[in-house]
């Protein structure tokens, strides 16, 4: 699919002359040293990010299987939110809490619009149901990352993510190898979590760029919430992904299985 390969290129292109007119705007206007990392981490991110959408170029279809010659808007979107993360925690290594937090609700937008475009005008594509799980993966690892390098975040809050994110794609990935057909779709209780994870991400980040006495007050209690939370999903994640195993190995000769929240079609 030559079309869809340069589409994706001509993206990248894009987002590679934003990112160095952004660059030459902080170099002007704020720290030429902070601009020149910006602008080189962003441009090695998206040769890796954007030749990764490339060796998946065959997943560029629609619903029905008709394959697509462009990259529609809502996988632009999504694409952009992974081009962000390198600068969310360049800003927030450098302490520049302010401007981490408006690039992270930037991001996030992106991820609510991307899904809502992709409902309301049917671009729905394979790949970006495939993409979208793995950008919010990898954004939120990131973010917690960042968070903890600087040392504003407690490690044990940053391992307790990783472990749910490491059972997310192992478990998926066993269920896809040695048990599938399967397909996992969002649900409500995932979306609500996401929501909830990413509210409380940035006011942990909005909490540490205030810095005045309710700040001081809030952030423990914000960055316990958010340990919590992501401790009693991985929980979740587990029960619910072993149920669902034990499910599908018990009707192996059935077909169209779907694996989600407690959902199964036969």
């Amino acid at each position: 699919n030559p079309f869809a390969v340069r589409s994706i290129w001509t993206v990248a292109l894009a987002f590679f002359a934003l990112a160095f007119l952004g660059s030459i705007a902080m170099s002007l206007a704020w720290d030429r040293g902070l601009a020149y990392r910006f602008f080189l981490t962003t441009a090695l991110w998206i040769l890796p990010a954007f030749t990764f959408v490339t060796l998946y170029v065959g997943l560029l279809r629609d619903p029905e299987g008709y394959r697509l010659s462009a990259l529609n808007v809502p996988l632009t979107l999504t694409l952009l939110r992974i081009c962000l993360v390198p600068g969310i925690i360049l800003f927030l290594e450098e302490r520049h809490f302010m401007v981490a937090f408006v690039t992270y609700v930037i991001a996030s937008l992106s991820d609510v619009l991307d899904g809502w475009i992709a409902r309301r005008w049917h671009q729905t594509t394979r790949l970006g149901t495939v993409m979208d799980p793995l950008v919010d993966i990898v954004f939120n690892l990131a973010m917690l990352g960042g968070l903890a390098a600087s040392g504003l975040l407690s490690p044990v809050v940053f391992w307790i993510g990783v472990t749910r994110y490491t059972v997310l794609v192992v478990g998926g990935t066993y269920l896809y190898v040695w048990i599938g057909p399967v397909t996992i779709r969002p649900t409500f209780f995932g979306r609500f979590t996401g929501v909830v994870m990413g509210s409380l991400i940035a006011l942990f980040t909005l909490l540490w760029a205030l810095r005045g006495g309710l700040a001081r007050t809030l952030t423990p209690l914000t960055e316990i919430a958010l340990g919590v939370l992501l401790a009693a999903t991985t929980v979740q994640i587990i029960l619910v992904g072993w149920y669902n195993l034990r499910m599908m190995t018990g009707a192996a000769n059935k077909e169209g299985r779907v694996v989600g929240d407690v959902r199964w079609k036969a």
